[in-house]
């Protein structure tokens, strides 16, 4: 949203009324719903040349706070000890491939190419539910931080650790800025991250869905040639013969 745009003949009202002495901060999701939408009750309605935009802003802020609490209430049930992994052997090209088509559209806008590389025996021994919440945000981010006909690539390698990796080739990230990326709304491009949709909790969920594993998740990147994330999960399981296994998540 370019809250910078000029309106002719419309006012929209202050994201936040604070005294002077009262402490700066950022408008917030709310802030802006809230601003629009007493910009609509005081007239802005019967404009026809804004309301539709206004209108359109709204719901666009009001699924971003959606998808805010959605995460926030995942993470905390995380954090609680109340959610569970149940561990089964997973056919992984075929879980990628679901998790590229549920991105295709997404792909497709920014003429983004999802590369699954997954060769088709590949399996691994994971949820298969949190595995592909893991990776739909890897892939997903790796989308939106991509350059416009850019490629994402998923790859697995096995051994003793399975590795399932996914690369992309946009910008990349500065390096000073690596060690934190896996904290709790942390972005390093705090403006961009807003216009397209992010919450800053994404990767902190990844990163304890795949301790919960007993595996990691870890980030390589080169500042204008791209980023990898790789998720790590034990090799050598004796379960993976016909059983599962399930035990709450566990943080450390």
């Amino acid at each position: 949203m370019d809250r910078s745009a000029s309106f002719p003949a419309v006012r929209i009202r202050p994201l936040a009324r604070s005294a002077s002495t009262a402490p700066r901060r950022s408008p917030s999701i709310s802030d802006s719903i809230i601003a629009l939408a007493e910009t609509l009750e005081t007239g802005a309605i019967d404009n026809p040349e804004h309301n539709r935009r206004f209108l359109t802003i709204i719901q666009k802020n009001a699924a971003r706070m959606h998808r805010l609490i959605d995460d926030i209430l995942e993470l905390s049930a995380i954090e609680a000890g109340n959610v569970k992994v149940k561990q089964e052997v997973v056919q992984l090209r075929a879980l990628v491939e679901d998790v590229v088509g549920s991105l295709s559209t997404a792909a497709s806008t920014h003429e983004i190419t999802l590369q699954n590389l997954v060769p088709q025996d590949a399996t691994v021994f994971a949820d298969p539910h949190r595995l592909v919440q893991m990776l739909t945000n890897l892939i997903d981010n790796a989308i939106k931080f991509n350059r416009e006909g850019g490629v994402v690539s998923i790859r697995y390698e096995g051994g003793v650790r399975d590795k399932i990796s996914v690369e992309d080739t946009g910008e990349g990230i500065p390096a000073h800025h690596l060690d934190r990326l896996f904290e709790r709304f942390y972005r390093v491009d705090r403006a961009r991250s807003r216009e397209l949709g992010g919450t800053g909790l994404g990767l902190a969920i990844v990163k304890h869905l795949a301790k919960a594993h007993d595996g990691e998740v870890t980030v390589e990147s080169r500042f204008g040639e791209g980023t990898r994330f790789t998720i790590e999960l034990p090799g050598n399981v004796t379960t993976r013969d016909g059983q599962s296994s399930s035990r709450p998540i566990a943080l450390t």
